[in-house]
C-alpha cells in the first residue's frame, strides 16, 4: 500500500502568493512617514482621531485579506484530512483486532509464568514462616515478564526465604520486652535494621519514662519532708511556755508575790498555713485536740 498524490504534484503546490506588495509598500511608506511626523494640537485632536481610525481600518483590511486567502489554501487540506481519517479508521479496526489477541497472549504468558513462580514458592517455603512471608509479598511484577528468567527468580526467592527465616529466628530469640513490636516493624518491609531501631526507640522511651517517674517521686518525698518540718515547727511553737520573767523587769516576780499564788501562762495566737495530705491534716487535727490546743479559721482581714 502506498499513498500517491495525483494533484497537485510536488511542483504544483502554491509556492508563493503573487500580489502588489512592492507597489503597496512604497505607497504605504510614503503615507505613513507623513503621519509619523504629524503634530496635532488640542484644536485638531478630532482630525487625529479620524486619521487613527483610517489607519486602523487599513490594517484590519490587510489582515482580513490574509485570513481569506488562508481559508482558500486550507480547503484542499480539509478534504484530504477527512479522507486520511477515514482510511486510518479502517486500519485501526485491524490494529484493534491484532492488539486484543497480542494482549490476550501476553496475559496468558504472565499467568503461566506466575503459576510457575507460585509452584516454586510452594515447594520451598517453610510452613512456620509462610504466614509471615506469603506469596503475594514474594511475587514481583517483573517476575511475570518474559524477559525475567526463572533462574534469577528462583535465586531471589530462595535468598528471601533464607533471610526472613534467619531474621525471624533472631527476633524470636531476642531478650527484649519489645520482641513483638520489633517483629511487627520487621514484617512491614523485612528490614532487620528497622526492627532494631524500633527496639532502641522503645527502650529509650521507657528509660525516659522511668527517669521522669523517679524525679517525680524524689520531688514528692522532698515536698512531704518540707511539710512535715513546717508542721513540726508550728507544733513546737504552739507548745512553747512563757519564759520565766526577769524579777527586775517584771513586777510579777516581785518578792511581794505570795509563794502559794499560781501564775497563769499567757495564751499566744499563731496564724499559719499548712500544706499537707488529707491524712496528714487529720493527724494534725487529732494532735491539736489531744494537746488541748484551740484552733479556728484565720479571720479575714
Amino acid at each position: 500500500m502506498e499513498l500517491k498524490i495525483y494533484n497537485p504534484q510536488d511542483d504544483g503546490f502554491v509556492q508563493k502568493i503573487d500580489w502588489n506588495f512592492e507597489e503597496l509598500k512604497a505607497e504605504i511608506t510614503s503615507a505613513a512617514q507623513e503621519y509619523e511626523t504629524s503634530v496635532y494640537t488640542d484644536e485638531t485632536i478630532k482630525s487625529a482621531k479620524a486619521d487613527r481610525a483610517k489607519l486602523n481600518k487599513f490594517v484590519d483590511a490587510l489582515n482580513a485579506k490574509r485570513t481569506e486567502i488562508r481559508k482558500q489554501l486550507l480547503k484542499p487540506d480539509e478534504q484530504f484530512g477527512r479522507e486520511i481519517k477515514e482510511l486510518t479508521g479502517i486500519v485501526q479496526k485491524a490494529i484493534d483486532n491484532i492488539d486484543g489477541q497480542v494482549k490476550d497472549y501476553e496475559r496468558r504468558q504472565r499467568e503461566e509464568k506466575t503459576a510457575k513462580v507460585r509452584e516454586f514458592y510452594d515447594a520451598n517455603i517453610h510452613e512456620d514462616i509462610e504466614k509471615y512471608l506469603p506469596f503475594e509479598r514474594v511475587m514481583k511484577p517483573e517476575y511475570a515478564l518474559a524477559s525475567t528468567t526463572m533462574k534469577s527468580i528462583k535465586t531471589d526467592i530462595l535468598a528471601l526465604i533464607q533471610k526472613v527465616d534467619e531474621d525471624l529466628a533472631m527476633l524470636n530469640e531476642a531478650d527484649s520486652p519489645y520482641a513483638e513490636e520489633m517483629k511487627e516493624v520487621y514484617l512491614r518491609s523485612y528490614d532487620l535494621g528497622a526492627a532494631m531501631a524500633e527496639r532502641n526507640r522503645l527502650e529509650a522511651a521507657e528509660q525516659k519514662r522511668k527517669l521522669y517517674a523517679q524525679e517525680q517521686a524524689r520531688k514528692k518525698v522532698e515536698r512531704e519532708a518540707r511539710m512535715k518540718e513546717e508542721a513540726d515547727r508550728v507544733m513546737a511553737a504552739g507548745n512553747q511556755r512563757t519564759p520565766t520573767p526577769d524579777p527586775v523587769a517584771s513586777p510579777a516576780a516581785s518578792p511581794r508575790q505570795n509563794a502559794g499564788e499560781t501564775v497563769e501562762d499567757p495564751v499566744y495566737v499563731v496564724d499559719f498555713r499548712v500544706h499537707a495530705t488529707a491524712a496528714q491534716l487529720a493527724g494534725l487535727k487529732q494532735y491539736l485536740k489531744a494537746n488541748g490546743l484551740r484552733f479556728e479559721p484565720v479571720p479575714k482581714p
